[in-house]
């Protein structure tokens, strides 16, 4: 068996492990992979220095610290999960500059990497936004802020670990031309198998099954439950969780292509070219999509950071303009605040049940600004008075 001066054996370099000669559809197919990948990269480097940014600076913006709203972390992890998947299909363009494919070999074996591993983070993210919705919808809780940030470790943690151990397991040829771009060769399916798919799978079913339990349980088991808030606030604790869940929507349409193509090679039915460039390419604009869906769902995402506060007793109650510098406001975004402002300490003795007026001032709206009137919500509570 002949080799390379690297030590490569030279079947490697002839079809179908290469591709030698790139003919023109494939050439038109990646450039458009290539196309799209540097859209994603663009809107996903510059939608992570803009939050980057307000975390930073949130006290200019904000009434409370970006960072630390955990829907709005999860999605930043999914956008850099988006923005390493676009980095390695953006090699594409040196395929394309060559005209051919070649392998294995260091640009071979970065594409695969930046591919295998933001595939991979970007699945675990989108199913880890589908459980934290659910969990605060069904037990109307949250993550402590530490355990939430070990969560976010531990996951970025699996994704490293699921990419890492291709070459640990399959060797340092693992990665090669699998068609139109680099990844886990054809020769080791067990790999893409237990690496890949499987989490794929898991996330595009797992997180519309997820979803549906927890609308579920929202609009049918809780219905006449214990909290229910009318008027904007419910609408706005709606829109937050529809706003999530077009995440999984968006994800699973994207990939599920892609996702079908290699199972079904692995069945023995092999696809065109034109249908992985095609299923490419759709998987190639997540990157993007998912950042234009940041920015439609954004206020929805934030509307305890943007709208909700409460008046604060003193010197400059009377005055709505003193939010600016944090004196005359306190920001009051929880039901168990609101409870304990009304009556309800802590949750053990016997239970009550009230129904609470609260009235709050819309800041972003000139009519405040100048003393107009102020947004009125009621909430029903049953709740245990000490």
């Amino acid at each position: 068996m002949t080799t390379t001066d690297d030590g490569v054996p030279s079947y490697y370099y002839e079809p179908p492990n290469s591709l030698p000669n790139m003919d023109d559809r494939v050439y038109r197919g990646l450039m458009a992979i290539g196309t799209l990948a540097t859209l994603s990269l663009t809107f996903t480097t510059v939608l992570l220095s803009f939050i980057t940014w307000r975390m930073i600076n949130w006290k200019s913006h904000y009434s409370s610290a970006v960072g630390r709203n955990q829907s709005i972390v999860l999605i930043y992890q999914l956008i850099l999960a988006d923005f390493l998947q676009a980095l390695g299909f953006l090699i594409s363009f040196h395929w394309v500059s060559q005209r051919e494919i070649i392998g294995p070999n260091g640009t071979c074996f970065a594409q695969a990497w930046l591919i295998q591993l933001g595939d991979v983070a970007s699945a675990l993210f989108v199913l880890a936004i589908a459980v934290h919705t659910t969990y605060q919808v069904v037990l109307s809780r949250r993550l402590s802020y530490t355990s939430f940030l070990y969560s976010i470790l531990g996951l970025w943690g699996l994704s490293i670990l699921l990419t890492v151990l291709a070459p640990i397991i399959g060797g340092r040829f693992v990665f090669q031309n699998t068609g139109v771009w680099c990844w886990i060769s054809a020769e080791n399916e067990a790999l893409r198998l237990g690496l890949h798919y499987i989490w794929i799978f898991i996330v595009e079913f797992g997180s519309i099954i997820i979803y549906a339990i927890g609308f579920y349980y929202l609009y049918r088991v809780k219905r006449a439950d214990a909290i229910m808030i009318q008027g904007s606030s419910s609408e706005s604790l709606r829109k937050a969780r529809t706003a999530m869940l077009a995440y999984a929507i968006v994800y699973t349409i994207l990939t599920l292509p892609l996702a079908a193509g290699r199972m079904a090679s692995m069945s023995g039915n092999q696809l065109s070219d034109e249908y992985y460039l095609f299923a490419g390419a759709l998987f190639t604009c997540s990157g993007w999509v998912d950042t234009l869906l940041y920015t439609i769902t954004r206020r929805a995402l934030l509307f305890d950071e943007l709208n909700v506060y409460g008046r604060r007793t003193g010197a400059n109650a009377g005055n709505p303009s003193s939010h600016g510098n944090g004196t005359g406001f306190q920001r009051q975004s929880s039901t168990d605040s609101i409870l304990a402002n009304n009556g309800f300490g802590d949750f053990r003795g016997i239970k009550m049940e009230r129904t609470i007026k609260v009235e709050l001032d819309d800041i972003d709206s000139e009519g405040a600004r100048d003393g107009g009137p102020r947004e009125v919500y009621y909430a029903s509570v049953e709740a245990n008075k000490p």
